[in-house]
């Protein structure tokens, strides 16, 4: 419904259900990240006064028929804070819904979800004291979430390894490559025997399942180089990702908005020594779904030059009154969302000093990088992967590189995955 927001049966009754079960906990005492986060909205005059303006402003857009109703309740610090503990102890939860703006699997931001499209909510999520605070919270749900007490959601009843979430994962896997394989026969499971939990210890070890091996090959040298060694130096897809926005001649410091305007190369690659190396280059940048695989592979062959972790706003988004609000997001969050910075200098001299960048989106997701400065990979080598969340990333080419992309990842309106270490 383009001009609002989520009003789905799903999302009212996700939303109804946290207020409710935050609100039974009320006797328990918060966490004491969340309980430094609400005494400092509390205590500075000026965050205060944004929570008031923003929940005023959020009341505004439910009464305009832009929001649902079960929003109004959040207006309040108190009862916004007893929301954000609850989730600490709370796995992203499976729902049997074909609803394309569904939140409910993405806790914090359906809770949060009309705060951030007010304009004193992007003031309030962009401030770093609120960030420093959003990022201790962030780090103890990902602990929970990496530990054997999220594994609940994980049930072969109503989980995520339900007869109908399996069915929906495995058909998410299938469909770029158009097999008709099985869930555990697309990834590796520990134990295939435990319908309860696959043998995954909690959640997020489900979440970062890896392929299992002969599933997503790296193409052979003829596929590579189909017209000899010196035909052109191919890229491999860093991630299994729908390509979302394909930007040439980029300026260092250009201002990025919106689908179609220049990506700020210098804000995206935090002002790094190397950044300068990519003026005028270009940028590809693609968004996984939350269901889907969620490892880094190396597009090119080379050296680790350089790994960056840049601190950024954890709930931030533009305002655009939009139930696609996130996707559309997508090129803002590349230059101002919490990312990772993964300099390669390609073995190929044509292609030389490249750069791959993965973004939190959604749960603004914690990167992970799992080689290290000075490491040698060869092209679709694992080099880390997000932890909860959807995420988009982005590849990061020199000025003067010709980068030439397959016909299909060119095409805008492409809404399939492009498989992991395919041609790019």
């Amino acid at each position: 419904m383009p001009g609002n927001f989520p009003r789905d049966y799903a999302s009212t009754q996700s939303i109804q259900n946290v207020i409710e079960r935050a609100k039974r906990r009320s006797y328990q005492p918060m966490d004491p990240a969340v309980t430094a986060l609400k005494d400092t909205l509390e205590s500075d005059k000026i965050l205060s006064a944004l929570c008031r303006s923003m929940f005023a402003e959020g009341k505004k857009l439910v009464l305009a028929n832009r929001a649902h109703p079960g929003y109004l309740e959040i207006d309040n610090i108190p009862l916004l804070m007893r929301l954000l503990d609850y989730i600490l102890v709370t796995s992203p939860e499976w729902e049997d819904l074909n609803v394309p703006d569904y939140l409910g699997g993405l806790p914090f931001n359906l809770v949060l979800m009309v705060l951030m499209e007010t304009r004193s909510g992007q003031s309030l999520f962009r401030h770093d004291q609120v960030n420093r605070h959003l990022s201790t919270i962030l780090r103890k749900w990902s602990r929970f979430l990496e530990s054997p007490e999220s594994a609940y959601a994980l049930n072969s009843k109503d989980g995520w390894l339900s007869a109908v979430a399996m069915a929906r994962l495995q058909d998410i896997a299938n469909h770029p490559t158009r097999d008709n394989r099985a869930f555990i026969d697309i990834f590796d499971c520990p134990d295939p025997s435990n319908p309860d939990t696959l043998g995954f210890s909690s959640w997020d070890a489900f979440f970062t399942r890896r392929f299992k091996p002969g599933i997503r090959l790296t193409p052979s040298q003829h596929v590579l180089y189909p017209g000899g060694k010196g035909d052109g130096a191919p890229i491999l897809n860093a991630c299994e990702s729908t390509p979302w926005h394909i930007t040439r001649h980029c300026s260092l410091e250009s201002n990025i908005m919106l689908k179609g305007k220049s990506h700020s190369v210098a804000s995206m690659l935090g002002k790094s020594t190397l950044t300068q190396h990519f003026s005028g280059g270009t940028v590809y940048q693609a968004y996984l779904s939350a269901l889907s695989y969620h490892r880094w592979h190396a597009p090119v062959s080379g050296t680790i030059r350089s790994i960056l972790y840049l601190n950024g706003s954890y709930f931030s988004q533009l305002p655009m009154s939009d139930n696609l609000a996130m996707e559309k997001s997508q090129s803002y969050l590349a230059t101002v969302a919490t990312r990772m910075v993964v300099f390669i200098e390609a073995t190929d001299p044509g292609v030389g000093l490249m750069a791959f960048v993965a973004v939190g989106m959604g749960e603004v997701s914690s990167c992970e990088a799992s080689v290290a400065e000075g490491d040698h990979v060869e092209a679709g080598d694992e080099i880390g992967c997000f932890h909860y969340g959807g995420s988009t990333h982005c590849l990061v080419f020199r000025g003067g590189v010709d980068v030439r992309f397959e016909s299909l990842v060119e095409d805008e309106q492409r809404n399939c995955p492009v498989p992991v270490k395919s041609l790019l």
